[in-house]
């Protein structure tokens, strides 16, 4: 497994913020080559147990990455909100932790994730964690802005 972590400021409110980044119907539009093809909900819709999956692929060529929620609990005033998500492909496993926390100026967002990608050896866990970051940070950011 790597590690990575993506924090953004956002001028969004934290309850938005929260909202843009798991809003899994939006997903399609900003992660190139991937729909959500199970579970396609709202960040309101998501709980503890919710399961979805996110098809990437090439014409016919892909995997799927599974994931499950493991606990979640959206920003509320003052409060951060966090969930874990686990991922539990055959492709792409490890899990996210997502925190959004309320600044004076909007939010700050929070996402760090293991990642583990079959047939990548160990010793290349900088590369898959270095590559991560920048795909995952430039989603978020889409998100985040409302693409």
């Amino acid at each position: 497994m790597a590690t990575f972590r993506v924090r953004l400021s956002s001028a969004v409110p934290p309850d938005e913020a929260w909202r843009r980044v798991l809003d899994l119907r939006a997903h399609d539009r900003v992660i190139p080559l991937t729909r959500v093809t199970t579970g396609r909900s709202a960040a309101a819709d998501l709980t503890a147990g919710s399961r979805f999956v996110a098809r990437t692929a090439v014409g016919p060529v892909g995997f799927d990455d599974v994931m499950v929620v493991e606990a979640i609990t959206p920003p509320r005033g003052a409060e951060a909100g966090s969930a874990r998500i686990r991922k539990e492909g055959k492709v792409v496993r490890g899990s996210i932790d997502l925190h959004v926390q309320a600044t004076p100026s909007g939010s700050v967002v929070s996402w760090t994730q293991d990642i583990g990608v079959r047939g990548v050896p160990r010793a290349l866990g900088w590369l898959t964690a270095g590559a991560s970051r920048a795909a995952y940070g430039w989603a978020l950011r889409r998100l985040l802005r409302g693409d």
